[in-house]
């Protein structure tokens, strides 16, 4: 059973809270940025967007097997009767434990020090995602001049990676990134622009500036 509301911060009293689970599926503008910049470095740095999902994968697998590895250890000393040290079976796991857990850590101190260097690749086109949510946030609150306006997150997307494709490109990273920003400001607004009241598009304007 579940119930949704279209109300943007809905407020209920405590009793029903503890009763329930509540899902905020609201766009933010951080998650928004996250989502773009994906999208953007995906299409801009293909190869790096793939190391950092094997990464991610990567990492994962690895300390869920050095968790099984510790409940595994735990089970088995709460299981155990007697001397501990007459356990082979106990003492095997142990040192196998031990020996791949070693080879894990290393594995897992390479993956997080290459994500970082990875994530400090993408957060060099950080300045696209983040005018690209001011702008769908500022589309988003037309719906406050004239109810009739309305512009889905799906549509935004797809002017967003539309101009990302059509858009020239350049081997200097800071004239694409120029470009990205100047293209996408132009293309969102005609397209908007096409569905506004002529007295709307000066406010509109004014808005996105």
């Amino acid at each position: 059973f579940y119930m949704t509301s279209k109300l943007p911060n809905p407020h209920y009293l405590p009793e029903i809270c503890i009763k329930v689970t509540i899902i905020n599926f609201t766009v933010t503008t951080k998650g928004l940025e996250d989502q773009l910049l994906g999208d953007l470095v995906r299409k801009e740095r293909p190869e790096l967007e793939e190391t950092r999902d094997r990464l991610v994968i990567n990492l994962s697998s690895d300390k869920k097997q050095l968790k099984d590895f510790e409940d595994k250890i735990l089970k088995l000393l709460k299981e155990s009767e007697g001397n501990i040290l007459d356990d082979e079976v106990l003492i095997n796991t142990l040192n196998n434990s031990k020996l791949t857990s070693s080879v894990i850590q290393e594995r897992v101190l390479e993956a997080e020090q290459t994500e970082i260097e990875i994530n400090e690749a993408r957060e060099q086109y950080r300045v696209v995602p983040n005018r690209a949510s001011v702008l769908y946030f500022v589309i988003a609150d037309l719906g406050l001049v004239d109810p009739m306006y309305q512009f889905s997150l799906s549509y935004f997307s797809v002017l967003v990676n539309t101009c990302i494709d059509i858009s020239r490109k350049s081997d200097d990273l800071d004239e694409r990134l120029e470009i990205l920003l100047s293209f996408i400001t132009m293309f969102v607004y005609r397209n908007v622009c096409r569905g506004l009241f002529e007295q709307h598009k000066m406010i509109f304007s004014f808005l996105i500036c």
